[in-house]
């Protein structure tokens, strides 16, 4: 007998591997692709084509100017001031660090998007003079939670790089 009671995930039924000029990532081989609203650079990811709010989103800008372990501070300011200032924000975790030659600012939140609660886990790369977001939100929190192995999965196996790679990452 099943108990009810337990949180329920989705299955996976395996992983694509995303790979492009600054960034790579895995995501489930069934995700749908949405294009950027605004022509941004970068693409989105989600488990259901009617549901565009519950996504894995990355977003590539080229700042124009190299970014150093000396900016860290002054970007996470910003950054983290951002999210707060987000309707009925509740901050679960914020992170800054470097690692090499790469920045990376992550923040896991919820908050209320036109009286909607959504929750919303960033991790916000700079390599060289490029700033690569990755997103991962749900439509709700429930959503979220649902899909969280995935959108760890493609947060955890996500590379930022300068040349397209091409053998698959510990293969």
């Amino acid at each position: 007998m099943v108990d009810k009671s337990q949180k329920q995930y989705p299955s996976i039924k395996g992983l694509t591997w995303h790979r492009h000029q600054y960034y790579s990532f895995f995501t489930p081989i069934d995700w749908h692709r949405f294009v950027w609203p605004d022509q941004r650079v970068g693409e989105i990811y989600g488990p259901d084509i009617n549901d565009p709010l519950t996504v894995f989103a990355v977003a590539v800008e080229d700042l124009g100017t190299r970014v150093t372990a000396d900016d860290l501070d002054t970007l996470a300011e910003g950054f983290f001031e951002t999210i707060e200032q987000l309707p009925d924000v509740d901050i679960e975790l914020r992170d800054q660090k470097v690692a090499g030659h790469q920045l990376e600012l992550e923040t896991k939140y919820t908050f209320l998007d036109h009286s909607a609660p959504r929750k919303c886990w960033v991790r916000v790369f700079y390599h060289l003079t490029r700033q690569v977001t990755m997103t991962a939100q749900g439509a709700t929190v429930e959503k979220y939670d649902y899909w969280f192995p995935m959108f760890f999965q493609a947060m955890m196996t996500a590379r930022v790089h300068s040349r397209k790679p091409t053998s698959v990452p510990g293969g």
